[in-house]
């Protein structure tokens, strides 16, 4: 059985207690005050359990949110090289872009200056057979001819030189092409690297982010758990100074038992049961009437006394109940607000409450009893 459910059961015996009035009134005091100074041990250690549950929470939740902050960090530095991986890409890709502008462009050269020098070979070779025969023929100047000869094999010479040149250049660029192009898929591949990290640190991220979420709502429900178990705290520390402040008994000057068949019903209305009929649920027996009435139409005490308790009761709702002396009591319940607080003095006729539909019982009215020595006496034999 958990703390919970017997915190809750004892207080409800407790107060029952109270509602049945089983013994006298100093008698039912010291009961209920030892009780209730048992119940306020087992709370308090309740208290103590569930706080330090909260501290282990909390330091917990710090823990989680920690090393979910580390995680954040973790996945805004690999976006940040993830972009920066991206920039350098493209700026390969550009470099890549013209590095081959440039490989096409020299390519062009180079066929151009070869058909340059083929047909300056040509040319030369035609030059040179018709200065032969000019020679031969016209008898011209041998030294002239050699200098042309000479001119033509100086041309061709460097012509081959710019083509070699030109080769060599476009032997770099393709040298530099596969380089940019390994760069570019070593980049691709450090790409996907880090958008896969990237990935498993968001699912990281989300299954601790739901670790915090969880801690925060075991957090929030001990706070609830907290906060009502500190409620009754307070209620029973209040019972108990209740308690210690109304021991001494009350006696009435007028004796109760002599005022049988003389008593006023307490609010007007239609008995709705009669008293020892069988309820509707559970086979049990009503001890007491239900008077229909309207929401907020006054309760008057039905005789002197002085107010034992006035509280919320499951069952019973907002329940206040009167002690008269020598054993006698009455029970109002099911109000829609109470108006007297334990340890007060009415008197008979006094407005004490107002009728209401608290505790769930179904349509408006009070729910009254009148109890000698804890056992239910028909209301009718009293009031008239």
């Amino acid at each position: 059985m958990t703390f919970a459910y017997s915190a809750r059961r004892n207080i409800v015996s407790l107060l029952l207690c109270i509602t049945l009035g089983s013994f006298t009134t100093n008698a039912l005091s010291t009961t209920v005050q030892t009780e209730a100074k048992a119940e306020l041990t087992v709370i308090e250690k309740m208290i103590r359990a569930v706080s330090s549950r909260l501290g282990y929470a909390r330091s917990e939740r710090d823990i989680a949110e920690k090393k979910l902050r580390t995680t954040e960090i973790a996945i805004g530095r690999l976006a940040k090289e993830s972009r920066e991986i991206e920039f350098e890409r493209r700026k390969q890709q550009k470099q890549l872009k013209e590095l081959r502008r440039q490989r096409n462009r020299k390519t062009k050269e180079l066929a151009m200056q070869r058909r340059d020098l083929a047909r300056q070979i040509l040319f030369s070779y035609a030059m040179g057979r018709q200065d032969y025969l000019k020679i031969f023929l016209n008898q011209e100047d041998p030294s002239k001819m050699a200098r042309v000869l000479t001119y033509y094999r100086y041309f061709n010479r460097a012509r081959a030189e710019q083509i070699n040149e030109t080769r060599l250049r476009l032997d770099r660029l393709g040298i530099l092409e596969q380089e940019i192009d390994r760069k570019t898929l070593l980049l691709d591949e450090l790409k996907r690297t880090k958008e896969q990290a990237g990935r498993n640190l968001k699912k990281l991220f989300e299954r601790r982010k739901a670790v915090v979420a969880k801690i925060e709502g075991e957090i929030s429900r001990d706070d609830r758990q907290l906060a009502r178990l500190e409620q009754n705290k307070n209620r029973i520390e209040g019972l108990i100074t209740n308690i210690r402040r109304e021991s001494k008994p009350f006696e009435n000057k007028k004796p109760f038992r002599n005022l049988r068949g003389r008593l006023e019903w307490p609010t007007v209305g239609l008995l709705l049961n009669d008293f020892g009929a069988k309820r509707d649920v559970g086979g049990l027996r009503w001890q007491g009437v239900r008077i229909a009435a309207n929401t907020g139409q006054p309760v008057r005490a039905i005789s002197h006394g002085r107010v034992v308790f006035a509280d919320w009761l499951r069952g019973f709702g907002l329940l206040l109940i009167i002690d008269h002396g020598n054993g006698y009591m009455s029970l109002y319940g099911q109000n829609q607000s109470l108006y007297k607080q334990p340890g007060e003095q009415v008197e008979t006729g006094e407005v004490i409450a107002g009728v209401g539909n608290s505790g769930a019982q179904g349509a408006d009215g009070l729910y009254f009893e009148i109890r000698h020595q804890g056992r239910p006496r028909n209301p009718a034999l009293w009031c008239r």
